[in-house]
This record gives structure tokens, sequence and C-alpha cells, in this order.
């Protein structure tokens, strides 16, 4: 994103940028700015022309026609801006969550809840929220697997596990998809007092229970959090009605899936602990599907 695209943004907004602020930006490619809007803090996502404006424009979507409607709290749209040369979001402003190593119990079971809630509404009708997974993708397509693993403590369990790709993508079908944030994860969780907030909704759409958990879970490990899965996941199940069983083989395939295909991008960049963590975990799961646990 230009200068030039931010400038205008804040000239047709009728914003000012908070000096302070450090642009940070998003996976999305979105430049995310912390500005006034009047007398309150907001927060100004600005994608330009230059760059892909799909997943901008499918959140904005989602803000102006879906979140009054969710049982979660989400940030207020404030203003938006979409033309031919920008798509702005100016949002309302939250404190971040802790890191995920820092949660306690009480706050995981919560957000199981509320994951529950969440996936238990209607699907959509509207053909712009359907769409294949980059998971499932992933997993019918085995032969676009990285050699990331191959180089780590994990081989064997890597090699083994994706001898058995088509029962992965299988057991993930098994639950069949729902309603789902689509980037679920810990730093997409803002706080306002006790209350979460969930931002971040450019993938948005229908897809995998099973898969949204096991993405929350995959990236709450990496940081060295000790996720409470079996609580999470009987709080889940309190919720939403779903067959234990099948769900349980359905997580551990997703989170397998996404070790093996999501992480490899990733995982070369971060602390040999983090890869070590990840690298365990690989082993684990392999070895509970192959056993055939749950």
């Amino acid at each position: 994103m230009t200068k030039a695209t931010l400038a205008q943004a804040l000239e047709c907004l009728g914003l000012e940028i908070c000096t302070e602020a450090v642009e940070t930006r998003g996976a999305s490619g979105a430049g995310v700015h912390r500005v006034r809007a009047g007398s309150e803090d907001a927060v100004l996502k600005v994608t330009g022309s230059d760059e892909s404006r799909e997943l901008a424009r499918r959140e904005l979507t989602f803000y102006r026609t879906m979140a009054g409607r969710m049982p979660i709290s989400t940030p207020r749209l404030l203003r938006s801006l979409d033309d031919e040369h920008v798509t702005a979001l100016l949002l309302t402003a939250h404190r971040p969550s802790p890191p995920a190593r820092e949660w306690d119990l009480a706050a995981w079971l919560d957000l199981a809840s509320q994951l529950a809630v969440l996936h238990a509404l209607p699907i959509p009708s509207e053909n712009h929220w359907l769409g294949t997974s980059w998971l499932s993708q992933a997993l019918n397509q085995p032969s676009s697997a990285d050699g990331y693993w191959f180089k780590t403590s994990a081989a064997d369990s890597a090699r083994l596990a994706l001898r058995h790709t088509g029962e992965l993508a299988d057991a993930l079908r098994s639950t069949g998809d729902c309603f789902v944030h689509g980037d679920c994860h810990v730093e997409n969780l803002l706080r306002e007092g006790n209350e979460l907030v969930w931002a971040d909704w450019q993938n948005v759409g229908v897809g995998s229970p099973a898969g949204e958990l096991a993405f929350l879970w995959s990236r709450a490990d990496a940081d060295g959090a000790e996720v409470p899965y079996d609580a999470m996941l009987d709080v889940y199940l309190s919720y939403r009605e779903a067959d234990p069983v099948q769900l349980r083989r359905a997580l551990i395939a997703a989170e397998l899936g996404i070790l093996l295909f999501g992480w490899p991008a990733h995982a070369a960049y971060c602390a040999p602990a983090v890869q070590e963590r990840l690298a365990r975990r690989l082993v684990q799961l392999t070895d509970r599907w192959l056993s055939g646990a749950t």
C-alpha cells in the first residue's frame, strides 16, 4: 500500500493518523493504522488497488451484512470506503488479548463456548461465503507437501502421515461444514473488559468446524500454551450437537494437515523451541492417528 493510498483513505473518511502509532500489516496484506475518529481511537484497515482486495471486500461485506447478527462480539464498522483505488474499513479499537500461554482455563472454556455458538449458526445462502478451504485442498493434493519436515526430528512421522492424507481428508469431511471465522487464533481475539471481541474477518465463510478448532489449537501450542484440549471439547459439545468420536478423529486429521501443509512456510523462521514444539506435536498426533485413538 502506497502513502498516496493511505492519504486518500484518510481524506475521504475524514481521519487523522495517531502520530505515535506504528503501521502493522496482517496476513491479508492490509495496512492497519491507529487513527482518531472524532474524539475516539479507531483502527483503519486499508488495501490499495495494487494489492488483492478480495479479502478486504469479503471482510467489508461481513461487517455490512452479518456482524449485527453474530452471537459473539465484533468490532463495529464506523465508516468505510470501497472504490477502484482503495478498500478501507474504520473499526472500533479494542485492546489485544494476552499471549496464548497466559490464558487461564476459564478463558479457554469461554472461547470454546463462543466457537460452538458461532458454528451453530445457519449456513448463509449467499454463494460468496462458499469455497474450498486451503486445508481441504492440501489434503487432496499431498504431492504439494513441503520438504521442511524431512529435515526435522519428526521426519519419520511426517512420512507416515503423508501416506494417509486421503483418510485425513475423509475424516475432515465427515463432520460437515458450518459457518466459521476462518482465522481463529488468539491474536485475532481482542478484549473489551472481560469480553472477547472477534476481529479480522477476511476469511469468514463456510468451512470445517474441526479445521477451525485445530487451527486455534495449533497456533496456541506453538505459542507455548498448555491448551486444555479435552475440557474445551467437552464445553464445545455441550453447546453444539456433534458426534464426539467423529469430531475427535476429525480434529486429529485437521491438526495433522495444518502441521504438514500450513506450518512449513512459517516454521523455518520460528525459534528452535517453537520448531521443536511443532515437531513433538506432529509425532504425537501421527501416533494417535495410526493407533485409531480419539
